[in-house]
C-alpha cells in the first residue's frame, strides 16, 4: 500500500544534511524557563480572563438565546 507523502523525510533529511540516526542526547539542551516571565505571563492572562468574565453578555445574544426557550 503507498501513502502519499512517504519517503519524503528521507529525502529531505538527505538534502538538507540531516543525520536521520541522530539521538534525543545529540540535541542541545533546552533553555531554563524564566520564572519571572512566566509569571508576568500568566498574571496577563489571569487579568484577560478576568475582564472577559465580568463582561456583560450583549442583548443580541440574550435575544437570540431567549428564542431558544
Amino acid at each position: 500500500m503507498n501513502f502519499r507523502g512517504a519517503g519524503q523525510l528521507a529525502k529531505n533529511q538527505e538534502q538538507s544534511g540531516g543525520d536521520p540516526e541522530r539521538k534525543a542526547s545529540d540535541r542541545p539542551a533546552r533553555r531554563k524557563r524564566d520564572g519571572a516571565r512566566d509569571a508576568s505571563v500568566g498574571a496577563a492572562l489571569r487579568s484577560v480572563y478576568s475582564q472577559t468574565v465580568d463582561e456583560t453578555v450583549p442583548s443580541e445574544f440574550l435575544d437570540l438565546l431567549s428564542k431558544l426557550d
